[in-house]
């Protein structure tokens, strides 16, 4: 795609979206704690869409995620001319823990409720700054929230899941009843698409599957797929142990304790104002086509 470049190329979703949308990769990180960087390859882009920064990771704390989201959004937005478009993506994470009703258009963020502080509020933070620049700079805005991203190509909470599974190990989500949306690859690639090719947002949105699952089914699902021990894991628990972990919130805990924290959230997701906003037809991305096919092992 002509005039499109993904800035974080060399990331999973990047790599991802560079295949997906034909575009140019730019790889970047931010040279340090100012806020001076540029990234040159971008200045004559029609379309920029920005993935950088790392992702929720064991040792990493403020002054880490500050200085990725937040320090490489800056270089990304004032590097960009006046009359292109900046598509960021940022993460539901801002919204923090809000289990009941789904969270939409409307829905205020709550970061420090999110089991990892230090992300959310990097990512809130790295949306406040290039929607000023871009007021300043004359650079049109669109911010994606996506929730966890999963399929072919890329990992996440479900990965881990299957992981243990397939050495034998089934982990039973408690409680049962808990919610979970996520959002498959093919559906956020084809939210970026649209946007890079003429569709833009006027607020930030939630990108997620237009359906949600339990706990208990996601248990099921993977235990048909490669059976074993069954490991009963109450996430409430896991909640309690994050926020005592030493050090906590100034460094992260491990991985696999914050993947199971997040799990446990609760939160579910209006996907109708994103596929609204692009187009998008909510009968192309059915549970049968994304969820099911990935836990079968098909996507």
């Amino acid at each position: 795609m002509k005039g499109v470049f993904v800035v974080g190329a060399d990331g999973a979703l990047g790599r991802l979206l560079v295949s997906a949308l034909g575009a140019t990769g730019v790889t970047f990180r931010h040279p340090g704690e100012t806020l001076s960087g540029r990234v040159p390859e971008i200045a004559a882009a029609r379309v920029v869409v920005n993935v950088s920064g790392p992702r929720v990771w064991p040792g990493l704390g403020w002054t880490d995620y500050l200085r990725e989201h937040v320090g490489t959004a800056s270089a990304v937005g004032r590097s960009m001319s006046a009359g292109s478009h900046l598509v960021h993506v940022s993460s539901a994470a801002v919204y923090g823990a809000q289990p009941g009703a789904p969270i939409g258009a409307r829905t205020p963020e709550a970061p420090t409720s999110f089991p990892n502080p230090p992300y959310a509020w990097a990512k809130l933070a790295g949306e406040h700054a290039v929607r000023a620049i871009g007021r300043e700079r004359g650079v049109q805005v669109s911010v994606l929230r996506p929730t966890m991203v999963y399929g072919s190509g890329v990992s996440s909470a479900l990965d881990t899941l299957l992981s243990l599974a397939s050495r034998g190990v089934v982990l039973d989500l408690l409680p049962g009843h808990v919610r979970q949306c996520g959002v498959h690859v093919s559906l956020l690639a084809a939210v970026v698409e649209r946007l890079a090719t003429g569709k833009t947002l006027s607020e930030p949105l939630p990108v997620a599957d237009p359906f949600s699952f339990t706990n208990a089914e996601l248990s099921r699902a993977v235990a048909a797929r490669h059976g074993g021990l069954k490991l009963p894991i109450p996430l409430g628990v896991a909640e309690a142990v994050l926020r005592r972990w030493p050090l906590f919130p100034a460094r992260d805990a491990p991985g696999a304790l914050a993947a199971l924290a997040v799990l446990g959230l609760g939160n579910v997701f209006d996907a109708a104002p994103i596929l609204a906003a692009t187009g998008l037809d909510a009968g192309d991305f059915t549970r049968a086509r994304t969820l099911d096919a990935y836990l079968g092992g098909a996507s």
